[in-house]
């Protein structure tokens, strides 16, 4: 595309939490997990069944690994549709790890966010991904997840990416 484009409306590169998604599929997502959850703090990732989600949906899921105290995040899973979006597969990776140009800090504190307050997050990012002028913007869900009862040590994310360029 033309590099006249303004970038974004507003700043270049943002996060903004939301009181909850407005995609329709994120709402279905963040629905099926509520019906998982039911009393608990959150379902064990072993509730999570992935023919019970939409199919549309499953190649914009993220699944993370919570690891350590800090913490810090392992991308277990990497949807198709996300590493296209994004331009390049990330499974395997650390969330630090990751080109999130200069919202990387904010990013991590959203993710730390969901597994202190064990509560799931809805947030609008646009994002320049800085080495390849890459531009991104979508909406994002992030359900925590809890093997034990006690403490997040997943938490699944689903994507809605609204507009991308590069």
């Amino acid at each position: 595309m033309s590099a006249t484009i303004p970038l974004f409306s507003g700043t270049p590169t943002v996060v903004d939490l939301v009181s909850g998604p407005t995609n329709q599929s994120l709402k279905s997502l963040h629905d099926y997990w509520q019906s998982k959850r039911g009393a608990r703090i959150a379902p064990p990732r072993s509730a999570i069944a992935p023919e019970e989600i939409a199919v549309e949906l499953l190649p914009n899921i993220a699944l993370l690994d919570v690891v350590g105290e800090l913490p810090r995040f392992r991308i277990r899973l990497f949807g198709t549709g996300l590493a296209r979006a994004y331009g390049e597969d990330v499974t395997g990776k650390y969330l630090d790890e990751i080109d999130f140009g200069s919202i990387a800090s904010e990013v991590s504190a959203r993710f730390t966010e969901v597994v202190r307050k064990c509560r799931a997050q809805a947030v609008r990012v646009q994002l320049s991904k800085q080495k390849e002028r890459r531009y991104l913007e979508y909406e994002r869900i992030a359900l925590p997840l809890s093997q034990d009862g006690v403490r997040v040590n997943m938490i699944l994310c689903g994507f809605a990416v609204t507009r991308m360029w590069h």
